[in-house]
């Protein structure tokens, strides 16, 4: 069964919280008990997995000292480049750190107290559940899931694994700024919420193209790496990450686009701002890959419209810059990737430093908030650990922004081209939507892409059970289009099936 399908390819063939003991005691481990232990002076003994990126970030953390009350004991990654690599980083500052190639062998090791994992995104659901399994506290980075299934299995895995702590690398739910700001809004000094919008603007050139399927690097386990994902030869082959690393960001199997990856930041904070429990009634999606042709799947251009009951919330990504030939990128009400609150008086932005910034409706500030604590989060982990409570990024909230990105990604992929023309008589009837259209319809034209010969993608108005997590009425052929593809629900294959676990908030699905 072909596993890379593309939109027309799947419809036509359809046819169609994170809970946390307040006690620390014995634990699971793959069906056997151990203690919670940890290192002779007190500090939680660390292991890392998927160090090439962001990982790399969180282990050098470790092994410099700049977060206290933990040492790092063990790295993990697929790829023995990079594993050799990092090796040699630890031993340079003195420290003799265990290596695994297999994330199950470090799970293993009982010197091990808790887990930091950062590998691709489709790996993030299991390896967090296998965690809890193995009765080691988890910091898993953004985004909770590669789909809406495996990330309720994660919340319901820690409703079940409740010694354990399980947290989420959303670093701006550790912003003070953020809280603040959003208790001036609470305060009604600017009055209701009229819209919420998340702004992706971040640059993303063409990552090439191949003319078939590429060699895997023979430092990288490959079935390891595509875990849960189908095991297919990688199709791209950049020159700056070559034809594994990184790129699978822009592939279906393995991403979302830049909705999931720099994203999520931002659609947790524009949810939280409207304090709405679970997933929205309604999504709708219009998008493309604009600008160039390459091997990449997942659209540049994108924006998601949530039918929140208390307000929409607008998702708009971009990765083409404000002109052809430039590298800055356009800003909305001076932000390019961050959260603008608009309310009847006057309006907050969120940056991507988590600094907020209060205005009036003729752009005066009324207040700002920058204290600065962003940095603060993966600390706040080790907190989190030794007080045997989760306060920041619990799985059950950071499953439903995540869940959001998904369902943008959702409407676009069972969506059809349409004209230009076509989409702002789709969108005109929302004021809203319609600001979003014109304003990318500006930004094409600025990179010179033809919108009277381009067309869009436009996905249809989706409903949403937000009970059981799934997509319900409308067009049936669409619908159920919609609730089998593998970013709504993927069980992934043998020996990396993502366990099943009763569910106790959402009918089974």
């Amino acid at each position: 069964m072909k596993q890379n399908w593309t939109r027309k390819e799947f419809l036509k063939t359809s046819l169609l919280g994170g809970g946390a003991a307040l006690i620390i005691g014995r634990t699971r481990i793959y069906g056997a008990t151990a203690p919670v232990a940890g290192s002779a002076n007190g500090d939680v003994r660390i292991g890392v997995a998927g160090i090439n990126q962001q990982g790399a970030s969180h282990m050098r953390d470790y092994l410099t000292g700049k977060i206290k009350g933990a040492r790092l004991v063990a790295i993990c990654d697929v790829d023995d480049a990079v594993l050799t690599k990092r090796k040699a980083e630890c031993n340079k500052e003195g420290n003799d750190v265990a290596t695994y190639r297999d994330v199950r062998k470090m799970l293993d090791d009982k010197n091990v107290d808790a887990v930091v994992f950062a590998p691709p995104n489709h790996w993030h659901s299991l390896m967090t559940i296998w965690a809890l399994q193995a009765g080691k506290d988890v910091y898993v980075e953004k985004p909770l899931s590669h789909n809406v299934w495996e990330g309720r299995q994660v919340v319901e895995a820690a409703r079940k694994y409740t010694k354990n702590i399980a947290y989420c690398g959303t670093q701006n739910r550790s912003s003070e700024d953020i809280i603040d700001a959003m208790a001036y809004v609470n305060s009604g000094q600017i009055g209701k919420i009229a819209w919420v919008r998340g702004l992706c603007y971040k640059p993303r050139d063409s990552i090439g193209k191949t003319t078939g399927s590429q060699q895997v690097p023979s430092s990288i386990d490959y079935d390891l790496w595509s875990g849960p994902a189908p095991l297919v030869p990688p199709h791209r082959n950049s020159p700056k990450y070559g034809p594994v690393h990184y790129d699978w960001h822009w592939f279906w199997n393995y991403g979302g686009g830049d909705i999931t990856n720099q994203g999520i930041h931002q659609m947790d904070v524009a949810r939280w701002f409207l304090g709405e429990k679970g997933l929205p009634p309604t999504v709708m999606s219009f998008g493309g890959r604009f600008g160039y042709q390459d091997d990449a799947e997942t659209p540049n251009t994108l924006v998601s419209v949530f039918g929140f009951k208390k307000a929409p919330l607008i998702f708009e990504v971009r990765g083409l810059p404000m002109k052809a030939g430039m590298r800055a990128m356009d800003k909305f009400k001076g932000t390019d990737v961050g959260v603008v609150v608009q309310c009847e008086n006057g309006y907050v932005t969120v940056g991507s430093n988590g600094g907020a910034v209060v205005y009036d409706n003729q752009n005066k500030v009324l207040q700002k908030f920058a204290k600065n604590t962003l940095g603060q989060h993966r600390q706040n982990y080790i907190k989190a650990i030794h007080a045997r409570k989760v306060t920041n990024a619990p799985v059950e909230e950071i499953h439903y922004s995540s869940s959001l990105c998904h369902l943008g990604n959702l409407s676009y992929l069972v969506g059809s081209e349409k004209s230009n023309k076509e989409l702002a008589d789709a969108v005109k009837s929302d004021a809203a939507t319609k600001d979003s259209y014109a304003r990318v319809m500006d930004h094409l034209k600025a990179n010179n892409v033809d919108i009277e010969k381009t067309k869009t993608v436009v996905g249809p108005l989706l409903k949403i059970d937000a009970t059981k997590e799934m997509f319900t009425g409308g067009e049936k052929t669409i619908v159920d289009a919609a609730n089998k593809h593998p970013l709504r629900k993927r069980t992934g294959r043998a020996p990396y099936t993502i366990p099943e676990f009763k569910s106790s908030t959402v009918a089974a699905s």
